[in-house]
């Protein structure tokens, strides 16, 4: 039996965590695992220390997420987390559970729990997920729509460079189980608020352009957000309007989640971002990385300029 099943079938309480800002694969890793853990007869609670993104409300039983139950659990599982301080104030559940599991798909993540399954060339970690899964035959339609979610959002609903045949292949397996994948694009690619809009369309008029064009860099202050009235957590897939711009061949985007202190997610058409993300203490994956980066508006811009082009170099 696989360990990680291994893990689940012994324990009595089970506590799935993602990380900070959490994303549609660590929503979907998290909500999938809960599910399957409640079926099979689990005391089964899933958080973050971030709350949900808006654009995630639809997710079904989403009232229950951060609501814990027990002050500890005979199981903890770290999903999509690359590290243990991506566990954040959740930590301490980490730590007093009786086991600990990782379950990943980022790049140099040797895994910190006691069982891990780090698969870096995964697209996302609701793949790796869906292979653990799949054997046991008990992938309901409500943990494929979940597992569904996050493989279609970790690859850009399947326009990335990490959309290999195995993972159309996955996708036609979920489509199968009951994934409603129409319903689920519909409501991740065709909806947004008023709010989202307004900050897509300022993000767009401050966007800027470095290296003859090959750089775009998308700055989202403290004050452009709140005069959208966004959450930083509300602000996943500015980065693809940078991008997708012909020539960019690395796309920036900074959020500064407090004061002088931003978030900074970098994509890459071909270029190791990972690289320079890993100058500021971040990483992720060649095409798609992050970090933070300390100092003025202007000052962050400057550091990730001479990163790139130091990179570029090597």
């Amino acid at each position: 039996m696989d360990r990680i099943l291994e893990a689940i079938e012994k324990a009595r309480s089970v506590l799935i965590v993602g990380h900070v800002r959490p994303d549609g694969d660590c929503l979907g890793s998290a909500f999938a695992l809960r599910e399957f853990c409640r079926n099979a007869g689990k005391i089964a609670d899933a958080g973050s220390p971030s709350p949900i993104p808006e654009a995630y409300n639809f997710i079904k039983n989403i009232s229950d997420f951060n609501e814990f139950s027990l002050k500890s659990y005979d199981l903890f599982i770290a999903v999509d987390c690359a590290s243990k301080d991506r566990l954040g104030r959740l930590e301490g559940y980490f730590r007093s559970a009786k086991n600990t599991v990782c379950i990943d798909h980022h790049e140099g993540h040797r895994g910190f729990g006691n069982v891990n399954k780090v698969v870096s060339d995964a697209s996302s970690t609701c793949e790796i997920i869906y292979d653990i899964l799949a054997p046991t035959g008990k992938i309901t339609p409500i943990i494929a729509n979940y597992l569904f979610m996050g493989l279609s959002t970790d690859t850009g609903h399947f326009m990335h460079s990490n959309t290999t045949s195995k993972v159309l292949y996955t996708a036609y397996k979920l489509s199968e189980a009951g994934a409603d994948c129409h319903a689920l694009a519909a409501v991740l690619y065709r909806t947004r608020t008023k709010n989202k809009t307004m900050l897509i369309a300022k993000s767009l008029e401050a966007m800027r352009f470095y290296m003859d064009g090959k750089l775009a860099v998308i700055p989202m202050t403290a004050d452009l957000l709140a005069e959208c009235d966004i959450d930083s957590n509300d602000t996943e897939g500015i980065i693809d309007y940078a991008i997708a711009v012909k020539g960019v061949e690395i796309g920036v985007s900074i959020c500064e989640e407090k004061p002088n202190e931003f978030k900074v997610s970098f994509r890459s058409r071909g270029r190791n971002v990972n690289e320079v993300a890993g100058i500021f203490g971040g990483g992720g994956h060649i095409y798609a990385a992050g970090c933070r980066i300390s100092g003025k508006k202007e000052d962050v811009i400057d550091k990730i300029i001479k990163a790139v082009r130091d990179t570029e170099a090597q």
